[in-house]
């Protein structure tokens, strides 16, 4: 760790994260034994909370004071004294509090909270405690809570010591920009942020008057095309998998184009092979509403072969790497089974609004993404691919 300023009793610091972004720690003492130990993700609110505590620190009892013609309270003149340290030029702060007169005081709320405190509201909302008004439990699915408190604690803590009301579009932007991240996770970053932003702004609460996520943008990732597997791939996994006891797990994707996570959430309780159906409840969706997929022939030989084996395959992660190196898989995600899956899908019903049913996916990524991307001669051999049969 790497001291960038040391005063008396405070210091400032700044130090690497294992992401690779770097955060700023205020820490010392204060005159009545209070250690201070904060870190902050930004900089200028890691200087701002040093001034501060250094100023208060400083501060000298009143007896000792100077005597001076001034209307001014001591504690409004520690405010001034804080104000003249961060900008020394008094027509450059006098221009930033007529700035903030003209176009900053029409957001601030009077009874917001700090940012912490709001966070820490939010925290307990996603936790399942009611809000202030008594109602409006949060119904967001376990893995969305997760992602909305991880996604937009390190963002609150870098604001340091600032109302709700008064963050800014430009903080977050800031923020954003110093995150050495992808593209998709900066807007996914974003739009948690303002989630929490949101839910402070609405009744019961009204801390804030408007979003200042909402005018900040993120510039999308330019993607290629999903991957997807060629048919002796398809077939050399399925067999790899009919070895490892992944089988099931393997054929429901490959077959019934499920997502990764809704594969790991799926309970044979939700297969109906007699109707031919899987049922996607809305916990296990991506998009929060509950689907039905159609059985083919094909999918329905491998769950009937496979019957009662767990979807929720033990070291799955561990085991899909020797899948891959078996099938000649050189892609990185697991998602590639659901590409390869809609894109047979499409070619064979030919249907937009069947396959972006079925698959719970938009017309528009369809049409952008997965049509053309197999011939009518592979379709018909990967959904020829049959499971080895049982042994007497």
């Amino acid at each position: 760790m790497k001291a960038t300023q040391v005063k008396t009793r405070f210091i400032l610091t700044e130090f690497p994260n294992k992401g690779g972004s770097t955060s700023f720690r205020v820490s010392g003492t204060k005159r009545d034994g209070t250690r201070i130990r904060e870190n902050y993700l930004d900089r200028d609110a890691a200087e701002l909370r040093h001034t501060a505590l250094m100023l208060e620190f400083r501060a000298q009892p009143e007896t000792a004071r100077l005597s001076r013609a001034t209307w001014l309270s001591d504690e409004q003149i520690k405010l001034a004294e804080t104000a003249f340290t961060l900008i020394p030029d008094p027509n450059t702060l006098l221009l930033a509090v007529t700035t903030w007169k003209a176009q900053g005081a029409a957001a601030h709320v009077a009874t917001s909270p700090s940012a912490d405190e709001a966070f820490t509201a939010f925290e307990k909302w996603l936790d399942g405690a009611p809000d202030e008004s008594g109602n409006n439990i949060c119904d967001l699915r376990p893995l969305s809570r997760r992602s909305l408190r991880n996604r937009t604690r390190p963002f609150v803590n870098s604001l340091g010591l600032i109302k709700i009301c008064d963050v800014t579009p430009e903080q977050i932007e800031r923020y954003l920009g110093k995150l050495d991240v992808s593209q998709t996770s900066k807007s996914n970053d974003k739009r948690a942020i303002s989630r929490f932003f949101s839910w402070c702004a609405i009744r019961p609460r009204q801390w804030i008057k408007s979003n200042p996520a909402a005018v900040v943008t993120i510039e999308k990732e330019k993607r290629g095309e999903p991957e997807i597997l060629t048919v002796e791939q398809c077939e050399k996994l399925l067999r790899a998998a009919e070895k490892n006891g992944t089988a099931a797990y393997i054929a429901v994707s490959l077959f019934g184009g499920l997502r990764p996570f809704e594969v790991k959430r799926l309970d044979w309780s939700n297969v109906n092979l007699v109707d031919r159906e899987i049922r996607i409840t809305a916990e296990s969706a991506k998009t929060g509403k509950a689907r039905v997929i159609a059985i083919c022939d094909t999918l329905a030989a491998w769950l009937e072969r496979y019957k009662g084996q767990s979807f929720q395959v033990v070291n799955f992660d561990a085991k899909f790497p020797a899948l891959k190196r078996a099938a000649g898989i050189t892609t990185e995600t697991k998602d590639t089974l659901r590409h390869t899956a809609i894109s047979f899908y499409f070619r064979q019903c030919g249907s937009y609004g069947l396959t972006a049913e079925h698959h719970g996916n938009s017309e528009k990524i369809i049409r952008e993404h997965y049509q053309g991307r197999v011939s009518t001669a592979d379709t018909a051999t990967f959904y020829g691919i049959m499971p080895t049969e049982k042994t007497p």
